[in-house]
């Protein structure tokens, strides 16, 4: 059996309970060029950028936005070297892709600086009034388990990463001249959320946490609930504005197809674990929103844009979805890039750029979706 029929297997074999929302269809779009205008990227997308005004852009998460925290930590857990960001200028700033996140192009639509690592900026440099990254690559809504600290060292959990936006609010309030005009300021930002995969397959698959106290379904209601008093933290500190993002069939990930090349049950299980915490994702952010006086919670559905692309990969411009672009440490798609190997000549075709993450080109449509889902209407509101 080949990779796509497995990764179609675990796919599609699941119990009913993922949510997903009803995108139409996108014809694929090159990745426009890194160092893109703002209006020449509106016109790009057929946006006009004079209607846009987002003040600022605060981005929380795993590797899939972490824009270089982790080179400041004491982890095992980077991606600060070649031919990492070899799209991005060529410089490998911590970003686990070739180039741009999702995050980098919202912000170059709104005409933003791309929001850098706060654990790269001296305390005066936190004050920035246009957003920051917090996120951290490995990082998760629980703490890293104990049990993989030896392996992976220090990254931020989802609690500190709350935590560091707690003394960038404390930092901030002085540099408006009223309550009201910060809070006016916080109410209009954007706060963009993607964790929980390493919660689901990293913590859970090698830590092994909670496995023999919680079946998947109580770990997956036990992970939501916990989501759901951090997004309420977040709340409580001045957040209004959310995209926050569902988990992906990362069973459809290299490093699991290249690793249990006949194990369709354990792909299997691996979606269904992301599936199971989606439905329940959906469920606690319409509780959210209706409960948080003032505020707005997305739901953008990265389980249904994989789906989509692994069904028909060359309606959205991929050959390959299988496959590392890099070569990876040990030579068979289990590890990050080997330092300094040449990738892929042709980036913009592969779904995945090393055997964990998307390359830029995925992350450029899971953009283009999320201002398709009305991300203009939520910036704008």
């Amino acid at each position: 059996m080949n990779y796509v029929s497995l990764c179609f297997l675990a796919l599609f074999l699941l119990p009913l309970g993922s949510f997903h929302t009803d995108s139409k269809r996108l014809p694929p779009l090159p990745v426009p060029p890194f160092n893109i205008p703002q209006a020449e990227i509106c016109r790009y997308l057929g946006l006009d950028y004079r209607s846009i005004n987002l003040p600022a852009l605060y981005v929380f998460g795993d590797s899939f936005i972490d824009a270089g925290n982790n080179n400041y930590l004491d982890t095992t857990s980077k991606a600060n070297y070649a031919p990492y960001g070899i799209d991005f200028g060529g410089v490998a700033t911590g970003r686990p892709t070739n180039g741009r996140t999702v995050v980098d192009f919202i912000a170059q639509v709104v005409g933003l600086p791309f929001p850098p690592p706060v654990m790269g900026l001296s305390g005066s440099q936190r004050k920035i009034t246009t957003g920051l990254n917090y996120g951290s690559s490995s990082g998760g809504i629980l703490p890293l388990p104990s049990s993989l600290a030896p392996i992976f060292g220090h990254v931020l959990s989802f609690d500190e990463q709350i935590q560091l936006f707690n003394h960038t609010v404390s930092n901030l309030k002085g540099q408006f001249h009223s309550l009201e005009s910060f809070d006016s300021y916080m109410s209009s930002s954007l706060f963009f959320v993607h964790i929980g995969g390493n919660d689901l397959a990293l913590y859970r698959e090698l830590g092994k946490l909670h496995e023999e106290l919680f079946s998947v379904k109580k770990y997956t209601l036990l992970l939501s609930n916990e989501l759901y008093s951090r997004l309420e933290a977040m709340y409580e500190l001045g957040a209004r504005k959310f995209v926050v993002n569902n988990a992906f069939p990362f069973g459809c990930q290299p490093v699991n197809l290249h690793q249990k090349t006949n194990d369709t049950s354990f792909l299997e299980d691996m979606n269904e674990r992301a599936a199971l915490f989606n439905g329940r994702l959906h469920k606690i952010l319409r509780k959210l929103n209706k409960s948080l006086k003032g505020s707005t919670f997305v739901l953008f559905d990265m389980y249904k844009l994989f789906e989509d692309v692994l069904a028909q990969p060359a309606t959205y411009g991929f050959t390959n979805i299988n496959d590392s672009c890099c070569i990876d440490v040990a030579g068979d798609q289990s590890r990050t890039c080997l330092p300094s190997s040449v990738p892929c000549a042709d980036r913009k075709s592969h779904v995945f750029f090393d055997p964990f993450h998307p390359s830029e080109s995925i992350h450029f449509l899971w953009f283009r979706r999320l201002f398709q889902d009305n991300l203009l209407d939520l910036i704008q509101s």
